[in-house]
């Protein structure tokens, strides 16, 4: 299956699940107040840190494994399934010594959403370490309906607990669990389907996981706290728990934004990391520089129709007590249209060894962002936020395009500039989708 096609099955799904998204955070924006949106953010993401931590580098090492030698595939799976039970295992254990001597809460966050997030990041685990293989296997409409029926599960239970019996947070926190868990079902069985049962893991194979994998693990910590460091800063720098959880959720408007705006690189990205892993440098260099300066494009578009409709899309995800947002949302997009276009450039280097020189740049721009929040926060709070956002995203970007012009040899409105040539390929694509050719 070529990229074309992947990514146009994968950007379907995509969508579907944006719609769903939409709908059930509209649900939770209108059903929570603001403390209570500020909890469910941090849950969200504190889950998904847990997967990164302890998944990422399994799932990108899959596709490494996966893409080179798919007799091993089965071992995979088995290995995917075990991990998971053991990293589930360790983290109940971890919980039951720390309950007695943790705090009631963290970051305002009360202690047992924080328990049910652990157990979605490794239910995520699963899900990710087999959505992989059905990538690397091109079985892309396998792998859009996981993300289709988790946030299909997750809407009709919110509408159920919400809109029907108006139950709480605990229940939205539910809904989710079950979502996650209903996908990773789906994902695994699927991979099972064709490589068959196999529940023999193979260590052997793990530590080939392992040696790919300590750098993947580098890698997405580094790209997770660069985008996600203000979620867990803006609380603590504003000072008393209620207010400060009702501006993350404020700053929660402003990254469902971001959100939106960065799906499309992401299904670009991915679909172009499971391509890039089996062709030669030079191939992947020319593939990746043609899917960059359009990324640029589309975020740039993007963004200026969020200057204009930035309000009216902040009522449509969010209600009107969060127009407060469109402000911190204006000096948020330039830093949205770096990130995106970094992202895609960024999937490159993950394809081909994950080099130190591009895993460690997260980082040391986390610590500038940092920085910039214990100086901006206090006196500007999500405004200052989201300016922080934006000079770490313009500065990781401007690193990585230097970085990619040096070692591909294009020029720099190769890789920042579409060309007419690249939308009459799109439109003839498009049309011989229309007519029903799956070329």
């Amino acid at each position: 299956m070529g990229f074309l096609r992947g990514f146009s099955i994968a950007m379907g799904a995509s969508i579907y699940m944006l719609v769903l998204s939409f709908l059930n955070n509209k649900l939770i924006y209108i059903y929570l107040d603001k403390s209570d949106n500020g909890i469910y953010f941090i849950f969200m993401r504190f889950s998904m840190f847990i997967s990164l931590i302890f998944g990422e580098w399994f799932r990108l090492s899959n596709v490494n494994i996966a893409g080179s030698d798919k007799s091993l595939i089965p071992v995979l799976s088995a290995n995917n399934l075990w991990y998971s039970i053991a990293i589930g295992m360790s983290m109940v254990l971890a919980a039951l010594v720390l309950s007695p001597i943790t705090d009631s809460s963290v970051l305002g966050v009360p202690w047992r959403y924080l328990l049910v997030a652990v157990a979605v990041g490794v239910i995520v685990i699963l899900r990710e370490s087999s959505q992989s293989i059905l990538m690397v296997t091109q079985r892309m409409m396998r792998y859009g309906f996981t993300f289709m029926l988790w946030f299909s599960v997750a809407l009709v239970l919110n509408v159920i607990f919400l809109m029907v019996f108006k139950l709480g947070l605990d229940f939205v926190v539910a809904a989710w669990f079950f979502g996650i868990a209903a996908g990773a079902l789906w994902a695994y069985f699927s991979v099972v389907s064709f490589a068959g049962l196999n529940l023999k893991p193979s260590w052997k194979v793990f530590t080939m996981s392992g040696t790919i994998g300590v750098r993947a693990w580098l890698a997405v910590l580094g790209m997770f706290l660069m985008i996600n460091i203000h979620t867990f800063t803006i609380g603590p720098l504003l000072g008393k728990t209620g207010e400060g959880l009702a501006m993350v959720a404020v700053f929660s408007v402003c990254f469902r934004v971001f959100q939106l705006l960065q799906r499309v690189s992401n299904v670009s990205g991915t679909i172009l990391f499971s391509h890039v892993v089996q062709r030669d440098k030079q191939a992947g260099f020319k593939m990746t520089m043609l899917v960059s300066r359009n990324i640029i494009f589309f975020s740039v578009v993007a963004s200026l129709l969020g200057v204009l409709l930035g309000k009216g899309i902040i009522l449509l995800i969010a209600n009107s007590a969060y127009l407060m947002a469109y402000i911190p949302l204006l000096l948020m997009l330039p830093g949205i249209v770096a990130v995106n276009a970094g992202s895609v450039i960024n999937n490159l280097y993950w394809g081909h060894g994950y080099p130190f020189r591009i895993i460690l740049a997260p980082f040391w721009i986390t610590i500038i962002g940092v920085t910039l929040d214990f100086a901006l926060i206090p006196y500007y709070g999500v405004s200052g936020a989201t300016l922080s956002f934006t000079i770490m995203g313009l500065v990781w970007f401007l690193y990585i395009v230097l970085l990619f012009k040096k070692d591909s040899g294009f020029h720099l409105h190769e890789i920042l500039f579409p060309r007419h040539e690249d939308f009459v390929l799109l439109w003839s694509r498009l049309k011989l989708k229309l007519s029903g050719d799956t070329r």
